[in-house]
């Protein structure tokens, strides 16, 4: 695996000056925070944190005289005036470009332009920018907001730092189009930021796949991997080297790497070493140099003395600091400064070492305690044994960050590193003083006199198998759940009545289990003959119903079930109740180019075509009927399965004629059977 990394990438000017001021207050103990995270990265920022440098969101959250840092985002004129009125002391880490931005929008309102800012909306940058512009400017982060831009002569365009060139060309081109006039664009793009986007893309047409670290809260981070996916399909976005599997890059010969504008050198070092350890013989070894792990001992030279300590210098890129009473036992600190000279030679024991701190803390008390180490046994690479430790006491950098917890095992004192002591992130070390942990005991170097001790591979088994466990039971019980439901869909067919239970009323309808571990739906459309009947109106959960097997979907695993096929079509009893011949009263209700409906009962109505409404031809049926009439009509057809009923009140007019005359004949014996069939029609 080869692997290429962009040139440039990582921390640009303006983030670097923003984390070294940062830095810097911390190493000079400042009692300060930064107003919003420093930069997009929760990496930094958490380093930052352990610096005693934390992130304060409201200038309400800062204690009196406590100092502020602005972060390199920037933000409005009115926190200034805020901070001045509370007498908060202010350091500026505001980014030089974004700086430029926020005076160019600034200038552009004084100047009479409608300042228009090309950004993502909800960037802290673009919020800031805002601010410095006045309450007319407006951000534009698609081409679609262009509509809500007013139409003004003077227009400013002024663009946030890490947007993506082309994209801001595409939108100012659609802007000038739909607003023409008068045009000052600033373009305040970061030089590093086209820089970094230019160098990745040429990268990315390079390699087979590609990575981009940086938080994700990062826009340039963000950017950078939207422009090289487009190039590179294979392409990741992480923000530690955690986060790489072998498998997602195993089949690529060549990688890329790129990293934002706020992404540490640090973090990309580490993702680099992750992907191929063995290509990077020479970064390993760097990093080899930069740990100094802790029980190791060193020999030092005194390069300084303060109030709290000795400074040593001992080959390696960071020097130490011996505290007066790590120096020598019960010592007063200003007898030792009389007694300790530049340029004196010490053993000194590395007892807090972190690659975060500007100083290793050391000890030469320490460092003169060597003789247990003789009863203690090297360790074979990769081999690890359990141990039963003690832990004594929480281990603190010099900026009273914890690191770890300082153990005792096998008759030495060995190191538990915080990470190593739960597989989440513990915030109260207190309660795990005096108590005795079983552990194993990952690394021994009896040159450097360090023991590291971890618990997190016995938590991770122990995990595993609660996990393996559960799943086991899970799977379990859905081996069972398809087993049932198969016997239950094997003991059921279509077309046929069953009693359930209902187990959840949704909006669409009733759930009701009719087999155990069988549950069917009752669609909406199935509760009733009433369309206007609801579930929760229909059953209750818990409820015993009785429903009809509609349609059974094996391969879906889907039952469609019906209580409306239970039960009779209130229609159909209604129309039972009719015969085909039976006059009956009914009302028009509708006119229709053909006939007219008229209602029977409250749920029957029928057809009278309009052959049948009158003897002679009709041409309009309005012309004979109308809604409301009350009629009477006998019924010539009744359609049970479609739903029909035909109706005359031709037929109907003669019937009654008929009856008239057959009771007149019944009545007037002196008439003839000939005349009766004239009327017999």
């Amino acid at each position: 695996m080869e692997i290429k990394l962009a040139d440039p990438c990582g921390f640009c000017f303006g983030v670097k000056r923003a984390v070294d001021l940062a830095f810097t207050a911390g190493k000079k103990k400042i009692h300060g925070a930064t107003l919003g995270p420093l930069i997009h990265n929760p990496q930094l920022c958490a380093e930052l944190a352990e610096q005693g440098i934390a992130c304060k969101d409201t200038l309400e959250q800062f204690d009196a005289a406590e100092t502020v840092i602005i972060r390199s985002h920037g933000v409005g004129p009115e926190v200034y005036a805020e901070a001045k009125a509370k007498g908060l002391p202010v350091i500026d880490a505001t980014c030089p470009f974004v700086r430029a931005a926020q005076q160019k929008a600034a200038k552009a309102t004084r100047d009479g332009y409608l300042p228009i800012i090309v950004g993502e909306k909800n960037h802290p940058e673009i919020k800031s920018i805002l601010k410095w512009a006045g309450k007319t400017a407006i951000c534009v982060e698609y081409i679609e907001d262009i509509t809500d831009i007013p139409r003004k002569d003077k227009y400013a365009v002024i663009i946030q730092t890490t947007f993506e060139l082309q994209k801001f060309e595409e939108i100012l081109a659609a802007l000038q189009k739909e607003r023409p006039g008068e045009y000052r664009v600033e373009r305040t793009i970061c030089t590093a930021t086209a820089e970094r986007q230019q160098a990745a893309i040429k990268l990315a047409a390079e390699v087979d796949a590609f990575v981009v670290i940086g938080g994700r809260n990062s826009a340039n981070t963000r950017h950078l991997y939207d422009l090289v996916s487009k190039v590179c399909p294979v392409a990741y976005h992480i923000e530690t080297a955690d986060e790489l599997e072998p498998a997602m890059l195993s089949n690529y010969p060549t990688i890329g790497i790129t990293a934002g504008a706020s992404t540490p050198d640090r973090l990309i070092k580490e993702a680099i070493i992750a992907m191929e350890n063995e290509n990077f013989a020479e970064l390993l070894k760097q990093q080899e140099e930069v740990e100094i792990y802790t029980g190791k001992v060193v020999e030092a030279t005194v390069i300084q003395l303060d109030k709290d300590g000795v400074y040593v210098s001992f080959g390696y890129q960071k020097d130490g600091f011996v505290p007066y009473h790590e120096w020598e036992q019960g010592a007063d600190a200003e007898e030792l400064k009389n007694t300790i000279k530049p340029g004196d030679v010490v053993e000194v024991k590395v007892v807090a070492a972190s690659g975060k701190s500007d100083f290793i803390q050391m000890s030469k008390i320490k460092a003169e305690r060597d003789a247990a180490w003789k009863t203690v046994a090297e360790l074979a690479e990769g081999e690890k044994r359990p141990a039963t430790v003690k832990v004594l006491r929480i281990i603190k950098n010099r900026t009273k960050n914890i690191v770890g917890l300082a153990v005792a095992v096998e008759g030495v004192e060995g190191f538990m590193p915080a990470s190593h002591v739960e597989l989440k992130r513990v915030e109260d070390f207190t309660p795990y003083i005096g108590k005795e942990l079983e552990a194993e005991i990952i690394e021994v170097d009896l040159e450097k006199k360090r023991i590291v001790v971890s618990r997190r591979d016995l938590l991770r088994a122990k995990r595993e198998e609660y996990f393996a466990a559960r799943a086991a039971r899970i799977q379990a019980a859905r081996e069972a759940r398809a087993a049932a439901e198969e016997e239950a869909f094997n003991s059921i067919e279509e077309g046929i009545i069953v009693t359930g239970k209902v187990t959840k009323i949704v909006e669409f309808g009733l759930f009701v289990e009719i087999k155990k571990g069988l549950v069917g739906l009752v669609h909406n459309t199935e509760l009733s003959w009433n369309r206007n009947a609801k579930a929760e109106d229909v059953a209750q959960v818990g409820d015993e119903i009785e429903v009809y097997i509609k349609n059974i979907d094996r391969e879906a695993r889907r039952v469609a079930l019906s209580i409306k096929a239970t039960q009779e079509d209130p229609w159909t009893a209604k129309a039972k109740q009719l015969h085909v011949g039976e006059i009956v009263e009914c009302q028009i209700v509708r006119i229709l180019s053909f006939g007219a409906i008229a209602k029977i009962t409250d749920r029957i109505e029928g057809l009278i075509h309009i052959s049948e409404i009158a003897e002679e031809r009709v041409e309009k049926v309005e012309d004979v009927l109308e809604v409301g009439q009350v009629v009477k009509a006998e019924i010539l057809k009744i359609d049970l399965e479609a739903k029909k009923i035909s109706l005359s009140i031709v037929r109907a007019k003669h019937a009654a004629e008929e009856a008239e005359y057959s009771s007149y004949l019944d009545n007037n014996e002196g008439l003839t059977q000939d005349l009766s069939d004239q009327f017999n029609r």
